[in-house]
């Protein structure tokens, strides 16, 4: 099995590339569990549920330039607008091996301003999943 290291992850934020100020993307699926025990068993265990998409939290370097991070998103979370997020693990084409995650999201939280005295002034944006997930492999 082939190992990975992410030095060229593709972001984009209802159709801007935020690539070159994207430090990290946190992106987790999970199932939310069901209770299965029934009346008569005294241990308690689950079933799988439904799926989940987690909030999805991109780090960047914060800018307030135009098309840049704060400019592509203000708008957006002031109008309560839903946009599509994708982001994939290279910039090499959309393959089984090189997933485009694609959900459609809206801003829960987006730091204006978060630093310290002499930091890289970083600013973590958390998008909430308002739609289904999808893998795009072609």
């Amino acid at each position: 099995m082939a190992k990975h290291v992410i030095y060229d992850a593709v972001v984009t934020v209802n159709a801007v590339t935020l690539t070159d100020r994207a430090r990290k993307v946190t992106w987790r699926t999970g199932t939310n569990k069901q209770p299965a025990a029934a009346m008569s068993e005294v241990q308690d265990y689950s079933m799988a549920g439904t799926l989940v998409v987690s909030p999805i939290v991109i780090e960047y370097f914060h800018d307030y330039a135009a098309t840049n991070v704060y400019i592509t998103h203000k708008d957006l979370w002031a109008a309560r607008s839903t946009f599509t997020l994708t982001v994939k693990a290279t910039s090499s084409a959309d393959s089984a091996t090189n997933p485009n995650f694609t959900c459609t999201v809206f801003i829960a939280d987006f730091p204006l301003i978060d630093a310290a005295r002499g930091d890289a002034h970083m600013a973590s944006i958390t998008y909430e999943p308002a739609a289904l997930m999808t893998f795009d492999v072609t």
